[in-house]
């Protein structure tokens, strides 16, 4: 059985075009493989960061290993400096 939560109920208000259809993808894809259920306002955040071309593959790789969404958010930006 494949982990899959689908988030449809940001759908309607993240997705307006192909390119943030893409972008909500994206995010959905990467929590579902790394088993992360995130809260709504994680699932912005993350939304906003990958709309932006950030690394959210990573962060969510930290937020796996018991990280919450603003300890990854710091180490990333951290990692940037």
């Amino acid at each position: 059985m494949i982990y899959t939560i689908e988030y449809e109920h940001l759908a309607d208000e993240l997705v307006k075009n192909e390119r943030t259809e893409w972008h909500f993808d994206q995010v959905k894809k990467y929590a579902n493989e790394l088993k992360l259920e995130l809260t709504d306002e994680e699932f912005r955040g993350l939304f906003a960061l990958q709309k932006q071309d950030r690394d959210i593959d990573w962060i969510m790789s930290q937020m796996s290993h018991s990280s919450t969404f603003t300890e990854a958010l710091i180490s990333y930006i951290g990692c940037l400096r």
